[in-house]
């Protein structure tokens, strides 16, 4: 995460800690209401959380449950986006069609979403495009499709911006070009499946990736201790399980669809991901958390992929929405 050397985060880990062993040592538990939330949209920092609470598990002999460990992730979510804002911002223009109203409206909703990331250097409307020197820019944002090739390259959004159109400008600021698919294998997809509960899916799952080869080590024992710390159901009938720590050879997402929802931990779940993460290469794993919540979060998207009965059917609903 390169945050290794954040002063802020150190100080604040410090004064947090302080009340948390307090709270331990005369056995308060303390309520996070925001707890699903964070493991929804802070996933990597939340965890970050869950080691942060293994090591002062270790050094410290205190057990951090998972309302606790929520309160560690959003510092650690607050470090993560500090460093995005180290960082020399994207440069872009907005062309709109429909009038300075909506291109005024793209422009304040795009200002929320990325803030300092991105500069907008201003708004204009097609015909006035080609007038204008575009080797400042990364790209352009455009509410109109744009056929003819330009030097930068084009992202076409609607003029409310819906999460597939945040995912494709997360995408160019981060310079992350590859989609979806990139993440899933063919003999790794296993739609309608009949499993009657939570440890059968995880066995069923755990078990065929063994079998395809691209795990080394206790995949499913894993699988289970991380689920012991808190569980993967996130709401929107999907749970995301993965292991402590990473065994594969490559990062992939294992994906399996149930006929009928089963519960997992007081969730429906029908739509499992499982994550494996590569154990050797430090990768952009933001990037590939950004890419799977927007599928995640989205809906309408997941049930169109619970529906699915075929691998092809399956890809290319996937490849539409990422």
């Amino acid at each position: 995460m390169n945050i290794q050397n954040d002063q802020e985060l150190l100080i604040a880990f410090c004064l947090h800690l302080k009340p948390v062993i307090n709270r331990y040592q005369y056995g308060m538990n303390l309520r996070n209401p925001m707890l699903d939330e964070i493991k929804a949209h802070y996933p990597l920092a939340f965890e970050a959380g869950i080691i942060a609470a293994e090591v002062i598990k270790q050094r410290l002999h205190i057990h951090i449950e998972d309302n606790e460990i929520g309160y560690l992730a959003i510092h650690i979510g607050v470090a993560m986006e500090r460093k995005k804002m180290e960082g020399t911002p994207k440069r872009c223009m907005i062309v709109c069609a429909s009038g300075l109203g909506s291109a005024k409206l793209l422009y304040y909703k795009l200002q929320s979403v990325f803030g300092s990331r991105l500069e907008i250097v201003g708004t204009t409307e097609f015909y006035k495009l080609r007038q204008m020197p575009l080797d400042a820019l990364d790209f352009i944002i455009s509410t109109i499709p744009i056929s003819e090739p330009l030097s930068i390259p084009m992202i076409h959004v609607n003029t409310f911006l819906g999460s597939s159109d945040i995912t494709k400008i997360e995408q160019a600021i981060s310079e992350s070009k590859l989609p979806a698919v990139q993440y899933i294998r063919k003999k790794l997809i296993f739609l309608q499946q009949k499993l009657d509960n939570k440890l059968q899916a995880l066995e069923f799952i755990a078990e065929k990736i063994q079998e395809a080869g691209l795990v080394k080590g206790p995949l499913l024992q894993s699988v289970i201790e991380r689920e012991a710390v808190s569980p993967t159901s996130f709401g929107n009938f999907v749970a995301i399980p993965h292991p402590l720590e990473p065994f594969a050879d490559s990062t992939f997402w294992a994906i399996c669809t149930l006929q009928k929802a089963i519960d997992w931990d007081g969730k429906p779940v029908q739509f499992i991901c499982m994550l494996c993460i590569q154990r050797t290469k430090s990768e952009d794993l933001q990037s590939m958390y950004h890419i799977l919540l927007n599928i995640l979060n989205h809906e309408k998207l997941v049930q169109q992929l619970i529906r699915c009965k075929t691998y092809t059917e399956f890809v290319e609903v996937l490849h539409k929405n990422s």
